[in-house]
Order: structure tokens, then sequence, then C-alpha cells
């Protein structure tokens, strides 16, 4: 049931963040886009957190430290996202808008932040379907 999970979990993120948040930003003018996404990014992250969960705890009953070890970083990954970056991106970037420079750079490291994490927990989903 876990790597279902494991496999659910990296499905669902390839699919936002290659299907969805792409084809926002494709679609919808910039205004739109960032109020669609502002409502979706935290349904998402909590989505993660509750299956990565969800996983870590059976892959611990199971006896699979290795897997739960990874999947607890995981869930760290989207706890963080979710309750720090995602807060700050969103004020960091209504101040990009106001015209604020400073914020405007420090959206764009605080998005990269955001996607970099995205991307590694995406990787150690994969090795934990590998391992």
């Amino acid at each position: 049931m876990a790597n279902y999970l494991t496999a659910a979990l990296l499905s669902i993120m390839i699919f936002y963040s290659f299907g969805i948040a792409i084809n926002v930003h494709r679609t919808l003018d910039k205004e739109n886009a960032g109020k669609l996404l502002r409502k979706l990014f935290p349904i998402y992250f909590l989505w993660g957190i509750l299956i990565s969960i969800l996983a870590e705890i059976i892959f611990l009953l199971k006896g699979e430290q290795e897997q739960a070890f990874i999947m607890a970083i995981i869930v760290i990954g989207y706890l963080y996202s979710r309750q720090i970056l995602v807060p700050k991106i969103n004020k960091n970037r209504d101040l990009a808008n106001g015209g604020d420079e400073k914020s405007k750079k420090i959206f764009n490291s605080l998005h990269f932040q955001s996607v970099t994490i995205n991307l590694i927990q995406m990787l150690l989903l994969a090795i934990i379907l590998f391992i």
C-alpha cells in the first residue's frame, strides 16, 4: 500500500507541476493565473502532506526504515513549502506587482526554492519506488 501511495503522490506531483501549473500560466492572464494558483497550491501541499505521512506510517509499520526516512524528508518539504514558503511567496509577489523591485528578486528566489524542493521530492519518491 505504501508503494501505491508513493506512486500516486509522484503521479500527482508530475501532473500538477507539468500539467496544471504550466497550463494555468499559458491559459490565463497573469492576474487570474495568480489568483487560481494561490487557491490551488495550499491544497496541493496539504494533500502531499497527508499522503506522504500515511505512506511514512505504513513504511514504518512494515519495517521499511529507509523508505520511511525518505518519506519523512518529503513530509518536511511539503510542510516547509506550505507553511513558510507560500506565505512569503504571496507577500513578495504582491509587493512586486506593486512595483517593488527588491520584492521581485525575493519572489524569484523563493519561487526557485519552491520549484527545487518540488523536484527533489519527485526524485526522492522515484528513489523510494526503486529501492
